[in-house]
């Protein structure tokens, strides 16, 4: 039977898809950016952890079948006016409101262990729950592949943009995430768009450009962008792992420059902040 590694499963999510959510946090990434929030979640293995005095283990296998009764202790929650699957894949952002609750994969990268999950979907998608993934797309092609296929709906980052940076600062391929972002818009599965907003990394004019370069290509299959802003919230957690974290800040007026250089691309925008 196929097991899974989980660091957190989050209930009553408000913020990791349309309605109330299940986040299932999954353990491994393939790139390795500075700012993340979720360090924990970089090693596809459990992880030893001290904090003030407490000794913890990040990590824990599940098995596929017990993940899917996580889940569904909170059925009672994923209610929406698009409860029909034949609804679910919607084209315009209006509708994103109209959609059900449910369980949405994170991580790290939850693509990665996309083999596995095709089993928690199927079981969730046969008691009718709307399935959403987070992801940064630097994952093999063929993992992408099966995600569209089992997944209703995605959050997909854009962060940095320049190859050389990309792959000395995040250890991705520009390439590889090119390839993926055009499978994914024109896979005809609803998308929202989340660029984080990170001092010293994402945040230059040049990156800024590029960004909006990219997303005029694919604006028609783009539901929604929203620019993440920086924070420091995870500095408990690189400090358990002994990680050191690259927080620097942004400030308010940037996002709203941002949004504003963004706007004219047609696209509804909206600022996250903690």
């Amino acid at each position: 039977m196929d097991k899974i590694l989980i660091t957190n499963i989050q209930r009553f999510s408000v913020h990791d898809g349309p309605g109330i959510r299940t986040t299932i946090f999954l353990k491994g990434c393939s790139i390795r950016c500075p700012w993340c929030s979720n360090p924990e979640n970089l090693t596809p293995y459990p992880q030893e952890y001290s904090l003030d005095g407490i000794d913890g283990v990040y990590g824990e296998w599940y098995e596929t079948e017990n993940l899917v009764l996580e889940c569904l202790k909170d059925n009672v929650y994923y209610e929406g006016k698009y409860n029909n699957k034949k609804l679910w894949n919607i084209k315009k952002y209006e509708d994103i409101k109209n959609l059900p609750g449910g369980v949405t994969f994170s991580g790290g990268e939850p693509l990665l262990q996309m083999e596995s999950l095709v089993t928690v979907c199927d079981l969730l998608h046969c008691q009718n729950i709307h399935i959403a993934a987070e992801t940064s797309l630097f994952v093999p092609s063929d993992l992408l592949d099966i995600a569209i296929q089992n997944i209703d709906f995605f959050y997909v980052d854009i962060k940095i943009m320049e190859p050389k940076l990309c792959r000395n600062i995040e250890h991705g391929s520009i390439d590889l995430y090119k390839i993926n972002f055009d499978k994914i818009m024109k896979s005809g599965v609803p998308v929202v768009v989340r660029i984080p907003v990170i001092g010293g990394f994402t945040d230059d004019k040049q990156n800024r450009f590029a960004v909006k370069q990219l997303i005029q290509q694919y604006r028609t299959s783009i539901l929604k962008i929203e620019l993440i802003k920086e924070h420091s919230l995870a500095i408990k957690k690189y400090k358990s792992l002994k990680m050191e974290t690259s927080y620097r800040g942004v400030d308010d007026s940037l996002l709203e420059i941002y949004k504003f250089e963004l706007k004219d691309i047609g696209i509804p925008i909206e600022i996250c902040a903690v």
